[in-house]
């Protein structure tokens, strides 16, 4: 498989990398004008560099949204014949990828979380217009080699998967914070609270992904009746309170999604 990348940023790097390095992809050609060091995929600093015949299979979007049409439309017509356009951006439609790549490619929208930079990622995937059944899991295959992915039914459904798995590890980031912030406040040192704040959530993460998990039963394992498990918990289930939140929270993050893909 011949791929190119429109920006190799963090995101897109991580995504990069793996495939190489898992031997998934054939040829991997950046074009980023920040011409990024150390990496294994080949880095143009513009579309003008692209060979005017090169052909490529799979064509990851991952400039700035607002970049997004003015890097496609940049590219030359045999790079986008016949090839999957992937979007790994929010708020960039099917529709507007559709209008820029014309009728000559296959567009799908993408949503990654930064797990995938350590192979631990949750990703989105949607198309409209990818039908082949062996290409869209060949599609589902690579991004599975930095997490999980999963195919959704319908477009708007990307939304919510931005406000749970696409914005959730910023939500984890900071209660992990106000955990460590709580060990200072109960005497503490600061770095010895960060400590157990991030080593309780990787373990706590790495029981949730065992196979038939249950987050109920995980919570109930650790509270024991009138104990200091349960005084806490009693606090966060006052009113349903931290519940309340986090779901006002993640309709935020939904509302925003939705307001990114609307017509500026």
């Amino acid at each position: 498989m011949n791929v190119l990348f429109l920006g190799y940023g963090k995101m897109g790097s991580a995504l990069g990398e793996a495939w190489l390095s898992n031997g998934l992809v054939k040829r991997l050609v950046a074009v980023d004008p920040g011409r990024p060091q150390g990496v294994k995929a080949e880095v143009l600093g513009s579309a003008a560099e692209l060979d005017e015949t090169s052909a490529f299979d799979l064509i990851v979007v991952a400039v700035k949204p607002a970049l997004a049409r003015e890097a496609i439309v940049a590219l030359p017509q045999p790079s986008l014949d016949g090839a999957i356009v992937v979007s790994i951006m929010a708020g960039v439609t099917c529709a507007e990828l559709s209008a820029a790549a014309g009728l000559r490619a296959a567009v799908v929208r993408a949503m990654p979380n930064t797990p995938v930079m350590v192979n631990q990622g949750c990703t989105g995937l949607f198309s409209a217009t990818l039908e082949d059944p062996a290409r869209r899991k060949s599609l589902q295959t690579l991004f599975e080699a930095v997490g999980i992915a999963v195919w959704l039914e319908r477009e708007a459904q990307l939304d919510a998967v931005t406000a749970i798995s696409g914005s959730g590890p910023a939500y984890y980031h900071l209660f992990s914070e106000a955990l460590a912030d709580a060990g200072i406040a109960l005497g503490l040192p600061a770095e010895l609270a960060r400590k157990l704040a991030a080593q309780t959530a990787r373990g706590a993460a790495e029981l949730q992904v065992q196979p038939q998990a249950d987050f109920i039963t995980l919570r109930q394992t650790v509270t024991s009746p009138n104990g200091t498990t349960a005084a806490a918990i009693a606090e966060f289930e006052t009113e349903e309170k931290l519940r309340q939140l986090v779901k006002k929270a993640a309709q935020a993050a939904r509302d925003r999604s939705i307001e990114l893909s609307q017509p500026s």
